[in-house]
Parts: C-alpha cells; structure tokens; sequence
C-alpha cells in the first residue's frame, strides 16, 4: 500500500506539472468524470486544486491553508486513473494522501497530509523496491538506472515534464496552459505584470532547448552533415557557437541572455523536416510581429529556413509513405498523394543539388 501510494504521487506530479505541496493537498472528489454534452461528446478529466504558495488575502498577507486555484489543470488518463486508486484508500472528501491512510504504522500524530519531505524520502524507497521486484523477476529492462544528478526529489518532476513539453513544436505555449501561466513577452502575443518562478523555468527549459538544438547540429556539421536553404549559412554560424554552452548549468540570467542573442535563435521543426533559423524582419509565418516562430504556420518560401541531410532524408521515407498509401485509398485522395510524394522528394533532390557543408561555409 505504501508503494501503492508512492507510484500514485509520481504519477500525478510527473504528469501535471503540479507543484508536490499541491499535488499533496488534492482531495477525494478533485477530479470528477465529466458529463457529456447535448451532443454525446465527453470533455476532459479537470482536476481541481488548492495553492499554498501563492495564497494572500485582500490585505496581501499569506494564507497558510491556502486557496482554490483559479484554474484547474488538464488530468490525462493515467492521472485520473491513479486519483481514482488514491480515492479507494481515503474517505470521501479527505486528503488523497491523508498521513492515517498512508502511514499504515501510525508514527505521525494530528491530522494533514504526507510531508513533502516524506513523499520525497518514499519516492526514493520506491526506486529501491521497484529495482528488487524487478531483479527477482528478471526483468532487467524494467530497472531505474542511478540517476546522476543524484536524489530524484519531488520538485524535479515538474521541471522534468517542462523539459519535454518544452521542445515540442509549440510547447511553451502548451506549457503556459497547463501550468496556467504566460511568459511575459508581450510581442510574442502574451502578458504578465510579474515575473516568478514559472517564467524563469519557461526561460530556462526554452535555452536549453535551443541550446541542445544547436548543439546537435554543431556536432553533425563537424561529422560532415550538409544543410540547403536561404538561412544556411546563418544555421552554420548559429551552430559554431555552441561549445562555449555545451555541458553548463544554465541559470535563469543566462536564459535571458541566450534568448535574447538573435544568432541563437535556431529551432527545429521534425514535423515539417526543416529548421527554422529564425530572423524576425524575415519571417513569413506571421509576417515579422512576433519575437518567435510559429512552427506550426511555416511558409515554404520563407528566408529563414535551412534543411539538413537528415531532413531530406526524412522527406524521402514520407514521400515513400504516401506511396504506399496511395495504392490503399480511393477516390481523389489517392491521387493526390502520389503528387504530395513527387514534390517532397522534389524537395529532397533541391537540398543534395544545393547543399553546402561546413568547409564551403568558411572558404
């Protein structure tokens, strides 16, 4: 049961973005099943919080049993599913992790949660217990590897998720929904009056990601990679300068000063098989208004775009994809995907025909 627990509380942080004094302070009941609509159709699963952190009266003094948050987060499958389990060990409206029902040895007097502490000591145990039941059924896949920045902690479950929304075409957007905040950039189309800890994790986890950019793309020109299109060159140059960033812990004044260098500002995008080397005065996809892409709008004709042999190569098993399918769809449909296939492998024969690598870049 305890173990029980344990894997419930790392769902639910992981997978929210929750801070772990929240996800503690959930209660029986916080996630209802939605009703279906007039129509049959079923909305999400919504999860509704209390914040401690944040909380103050009118007067701005801080309210230690908090407030309900004004907006509730986004709970996935998984989530709902182990708020449910955690709702089968408690009472109707009590603390999903009520110390009586998760400390089955009763050491704690009073009432309230488990600690933040405790939770972060049982995510440790858990490690320890699910590397043994995985040893005693030979399930090696299943072991967790020593982690090298040591102690897995409850805070670094949140910023986990944030790295990998993060660097998904359009994830800070998606990370200011579900952690209900926005970055203070107003000619990116978004506004706050304040900066906190959020706006500071939205910088950190977007320089690092366009520092991983970068650096993967540094380390395959050096191996000989080829790069076509008007922003090559810029790509190129953009790349050299990662070494000097490479192995660093970024902090959030050095996020603001990566973000804030036009020569960094390189992102890739898998689904359209091209890189944006973004220069604002150049961009189509929103005509020059904003200080970021909008990955999701990209104009073939645009100047800041830059392809690599893994693009191309990436276009060539699409077109051969669409192939495929075509054969297995009828009707007008089916004949526009052979053409679809013709033009991306048109546009892989322009990137080896127009290609440059490293050498040609500096001669």
């Amino acid at each position: 049961m305890r173990q029980l627990g344990t894997a419930c509380f790392i769902v639910i942080a992981y997978l929210t973005g929750m801070r772990p004094g929240e996800a503690a302070g959930l209660r029986s009941g916080c996630c209802p099943d939605p009703k279906p609509d007039s129509a049959g159709h079923t909305g999400r699963h919504l999860i509704t919080s209390t914040v401690y952190k944040t909380a103050s009266d009118e007067d701005g003094n801080h309210r230690p049993e908090g407030e309900v948050r004004d907006a509730p987060w986004m709970a996935i499958a998984p989530v709902v599913n182990a708020i449910r389990v955690l709702e089968r060990m408690v009472a109707p409206g009590q603390l999903l992790f009520d110390h009586h029902a998760h400390d089955l040895r009763g050491t704690r007097a009073g009432t309230g949660s488990l600690t933040v502490h405790t939770l972060g000591t049982r995510v440790e145990d858990f490690i320890t217990w699910a590397n043994h039941e995985a040893a005693a059924r030979g399930l090696v896949h299943e072991v967790i590897p020593p982690d090298p920045h040591g102690r897995i902690g409850t805070e670094r479950f949140r910023r986990s998720l944030a790295w990998h929304i993060a660097r998904r075409p359009g994830g800070l957007v998606a990370l200011a929904i579900q952690y209900r905040h926005l970055r203070t950039s107003v000619a990116a189309g978004y506004a706050a009056r304040s900066r906190d800890g959020i706006h500071d994790l939205l910088d950190v986890e977007t320089a690092r990601a366009t520092i991983d950019t970068v650096a993967d793309l540094n380390a395959a020109i050096e191996d000989g990679l080829g790069i076509s299109g008007p922003a090559a060159r810029r790509a190129i140059k953009a790349a050299a300068t990662a070494p000097q960033y490479t192995g660093t812990v970024i902090t959030a004044r050095q996020a603001r000063q990566i973000l804030a260098n036009p020569h960094l500002a390189v992102y890739d995008n898998p689904r359209t098989l091209l890189m944006c080397v973004y220069k604002r005065d150049k961009a189509l996809c929103h005509r020059g208004l904003k200080d970021t892409p909008s990955l999701d709008q990209c104009v073939p004709a645009c100047a800041n775009i830059a392809r690599t042999d893994q693009h191309a190569t990436g276009l060539r098993l699409r077109a051969t994809a669409l192939d495929q399918q075509a054969g297995h769809v009828p009707g007008p449909l089916g004949e526009r995907l052979p053409d679809n296939a013709t033009r991306l492998r048109d546009l892989a024969d322009t990137h080896h025909r127009t290609r440059i690598s490293l050498q040609d870049a500096t001669a």
